[in-house]
């Protein structure tokens, strides 16, 4: 069997709780989730029985002809610290105890074949997604060591993995433009990074100040009479320069509504996003 060890670091507080509901704990099944959408999130080139079939052949199935799980996942770590912090940093608001920045877990991955796709598959979650409530408002952000996080790489990192119809323009990843979808689901549109801040309390604050003003369905929704539950399509994740400063990168993926004669407001989009970056 093959294995790889991912070190991380936290960077921003994340709150994601264990198996019994209460204790802060990272799981193997949220990094499993993870990896999943982000890996879903880069092949959206693929039709919907393709996507499916190469889903299950990389990660299991509960169908017997497939198999269960091809990757097994251990999570270590020292005891980790907790912080008084807010949900709503712009606020003061929602008082939550999450896991501290600047703590170290690694995480180990195993597998019988494709340990460098998995890996690569981490690496890209860890850049560009993040763990528990707020995950996509820069809450949870891990950092992997010894990857480096410029645009070039995640590029790489991107079409290792997934769909060969991106292209790096200025200081942005974006898709071709004669990209064709096979069907509507949150496939990723666009990577770019925004502007660097002292420390990640200020970063979040910032994050929280555009989310409140930008509110609207089209940046996602808990329920409302006209729309169905929409996670955002907008990812927010925090990582931290060799400088020691802290930088935003915006992860827009497709917006999918269940009701296909829904359309998103992109101008709400955009100004959230010009509001971080």
């Amino acid at each position: 069997m093959e294995k790889e060890t991912i070190k991380c670091k936290t960077i921003t507080p994340l709150l994601l709780a264990g198996a019994d509901g209460r204790t802060l704990e990272l799981r193997p099944p949220s990094i499993k989730g993870m990896m999943r959408f982000w890996w879903r999130a880069v092949n959206g080139h693929l039709s919907l029985e393709d996507l499916k079939k190469q889903e299950s052949d990389l990660f299991g199935t509960s169908n017997e002809k497939v198999g269960k799980s091809k990757i097994r996942i251990r999570i270590q770590s020292e005891e980790l610290k907790k912080i008084d912090y807010f949900l709503l940093p712009h606020r003061n608001a929602a008082h939550v105890n999450p896991i501290s920045p600047d703590q170290n877990i690694s995480i180990t991955l195993s597998s019988y074949s494709n340990i460098q796709v998995y890996s690569d598959i981490l690496n890209l979650c860890l850049i560009l997604g993040g763990f528990g409530k707020r995950s996509r408002r820069g809450f949870g952000s891990l950092e992997p060591e010894n990857v480096n996080i410029e645009i070039e790489d995640i590029f790489e990192l991107m079409t290792r993995i997934g769909s060969k119809n991106y292209s790096i323009i200025g200081d942005r990843i974006v898709l071709k433009k004669n990209f064709t979808p096979k069907y509507r689901y949150p496939f990723l549109k666009e990577v770019i990074f925004g502007e660097e801040c002292t420390d990640w309390d200020e970063l979040l604050t910032k994050i929280g100040k555009a989310s409140s003003k930008y509110c609207n369905y089209s940046l996602g929704s808990i329920s409302s009479r006209n729309t169905d539950r929409l996670a955002s399509p907008i990812y927010v994740s925090v990582m931290k320069n060799s400088n020691g400063r802290y930088f935003p990168i915006i992860s827009t993926l497709n917006t999918a509504f269940k009701d296909p004669d829904m359309k998103p407001k992109y101008s709400f989009q955009e100004n959230f996003k010009a509001m971080i970056l």
